[in-house]
Parts: C-alpha cells; structure tokens; sequence
C-alpha cells in the first residue's frame, strides 16, 4: 500500500525536504532509504533514533505505518480485539501473550499439552512450545496446522500473534490510518 512512503513523503514535502536530503541527514544511501520507506528493508534502531527527530512522530505512529502497509485493517482489528479480550481474562499481575493464553485455553478445554499439540501437528515439541511461548517466531506452517487441527481460522491465530507483536496504541494508529 506504500503507506509508510507516502506519509514520509507527506512529511517530508511539508518541511520542504527531499528524499535525497534526509539520506544524507540519516546517513544512508537514497537506495537504502527506498528500500526502507517501501518495506524491502527494515528501519534499524539507529535509523530510527535519527529520522524520527526529522519527521516529528513517536515511534508508536512510525511504526503504525508499517503495520498498516503490512496487515489488512479486518486482521488489525481482530488483533485489537484479542489484545483487549485477553487482558479482561487475564489477572492484571499476569504477562501472558495473547497467543500463548488463547491457545493453552483451547488446550485445557480439550485436555490436551503442548507436547501432544506438537505431536497431532507433526512439529518438532521443543519448537511449538518455543513459538507458543513467544521465544521462538510461528513459522506459517505451525499457524496453519494449529489452524487445521483445532478448526479455528488462520487469521485469528495471526490476529493473536499481531497482538503480541504491536502495542495495543500502535495497533490503534494503524486502525486510524485505513478510516
């Protein structure tokens, strides 16, 4: 969607920048910092610590951007919906992820442990368990054999892992980006 370009381009015409300009003032090459503005690069800490002075926003509504470039609004949403029906269910003292509270809930309700989720799936235990805890990124393969294996959409399972990935008021900005 180029959303994150074109809000730099906002930015960066309000200020009367240019693209090649704020390169030089974030020290990179104009082809880096395309790659970057386009989503084929990630924007390091460091890039990041240097640019957001320039454009004047946080980084929650930096990030918002790429968010809203990378994910559709309906799993943004979803995401944002998880985040707060997780934290309702939740004890307040508790840090659990979403996608680690959610899916050992599915697992009590069907007497089941991780080691035997790991074995219906035919994944390696040590991993899913790794990836249900956060400490490990869901490959796409467990996602869609959780999906398959317990009948739940595909896109709740990436709902859960969004709302761990993003704060709870970048999930919203990039929700405000596509009203």
């Amino acid at each position: 969607m180029n959303i994150l370009k074109n809000k730099i381009d906002e930015i960066l015409n309000k200020k009367g920048l240019s693209r090649h300009k704020l390169s030089q003032l974030i020290e990179v090459s104009d082809g880096t910092l395309s790659k970057m503005t386009i989503g084929k690069r990630p924007f390091s800490k460091n890039i990041k610590e240097k640019i957001l002075p320039i454009l004047e926003v946080s980084e929650e509504e930096f990030e918002s951007w790429t968010v809203a470039d990378k994910y559709p609004k309906e799993l943004i949403k979803k995401a944002i919906e998880s985040s707060f029906q997780s934290h309702s269910e939740l004890n307040s003292a508790s840090a659990q992820l979403v996608f680690t509270q959610n899916i050992d809930k599915i697992l009590k309700e069907k007497n089941m442990s991780r080691t035997a989720l790991a074995k219906s799936i035919k994944y390696n235990q040590p991993d899913v368990n790794r990836m249900i805890v956060g400490k490990m990124p869901i490959s796409n393969t467990v996602l869609t054999r959780i999906s398959e294996f317990f009948e739940i959409p595909k896109e709740d399972l990436q709902a859960w892992v969004l709302a761990d990935r993003y704060s709870l008021e970048i999930l919203e900005w990039a929700l405000k980006i596509f009203k």
